[in-house]
């Protein structure tokens, strides 16, 4: 049964949406043994003798303590693991793109009904797939926030620049943003403590330049934007207590927000129930994950 205030919004031809992605969409097509649908699994790839707590970041760092050398500085060590990790990813990717291209839902990639798609994964395999399509072109990493006066390997500029999936022939565009980094740029993947904890700082820094623009009356193109001015839909993601960035960014919304836009999350059963999964309306009720994306695949199917 779907969300009767979700199904309300939805037919508000008005009303658009932001996405945040999750490694659930890769377990709708290649089930959990991947190492793009499972955390642990990626983990398991550079590291068989630490046995994992399913605590990512502390994980990680623990991997990064049994790998490093003697005498080696433990940045240089993570980043090792951080570059084999992406060769692996981007070899999962290109089997991915070549192989299992008709396995994802992508017509929830609607231009009609969507704006921005956060994504919480490495890979790029969405617009990838998209930019396979006729008529469809994807551009490169751009950056229109103010933060593109950084440095382009500081955590502010990777974490606010995006790739514009134009679908063509006045169709519409949807933004791909990768705060937690991408493969292909081995210093933008965010994996352990030490990076995470720059990421919080850096999303504080979004936040605040935000608020002065605001007070300004004008506005910064950034994913925190986004997610302040569409309702959101979290699909394939469980958004763990760890996922500090993405809560603060959360928690502030409904701060700066008298009545904020609701928040949907694509869950298997509405009665788990806890002080995370509160902040968020369940999507749908009483039928399976499978179940969940093929209906999404319709409803935004049939909007053109």
């Amino acid at each position: 049964m779907i969300n009767t205030d979700f199904k309300s919004l939805f037919q508000n031809p008005d009303v658009k949406f932001t996405i945040i992605l999750g490694s659930g969409f890769h377990s709708q097509a290649l089930d959990r043994n991947s190492i793009l649908s499972s955390w642990t699994t990626l983990l398991e790839k550079v590291s068989k003798d630490v046995k994992l707590t399913k605590d990512l970041h502390l994980d990680f760092e623990r991997i990064i303590a049994s790998k490093k050398k003697e005498n080696q500085d433990s940045s240089k060590a993570e980043g090792e693991l951080i570059a084999c990790l992406t060769e692996d990813l981007k070899v999962e990717q290109k089997a991915v793109l070549a192989e299992y291209s008709n396995c994802y839902p992508l017509q929830i990639f609607n231009p009609k009904k969507v704006t921005d798609v956060i994504s919480l994964n490495f890979d790029q395999v969405p617009e990838k797939l998209l930019s396979n399509q006729k008529g469809t072109r994807l551009s490169g990493f751009v950056n229109k926030s103010s933060f593109s006066e950084r440095s382009k390997n500081s955590f502010p500029y990777l974490s606010t620049r995006y790739k514009l999936m134009d679908f063509g022939l006045g169709k519409g565009e949807i933004r791909f943003w990768h705060p937690h980094g991408v493969i292909e740029n081995n210093k933008s993947i965010v994996l352990g403590l030490h990076k995470y904890s720059n990421l919080v700082k850096t999303t504080i820094k979004i936040r605040d330049h935000h608020l002065q623009n605001k007070k300004a009356g004008g506005s910064d193109l950034t994913w925190y934007q986004s997610l302040l001015t569409n309702p959101v839909l979290i699909l394939g993601a469980g958004l763990s207590s760890n996922e500090w960035d993405m809560w603060f960014a959360l928690t502030s919304r409904n701060r700066a927000n008298k009545i904020a836009p609701p928040i949907f999350q694509m869950r298997e059963c509405v009665c788990q129930k806890d002080s995370r999964q509160e902040w968020f309306q369940p999507l749908f009720s009483e039928i399976t994950f499978d179940e969940q994306w093929k209906e999404l695949e319709k409803l935004f199917g049939n909007i053109k």
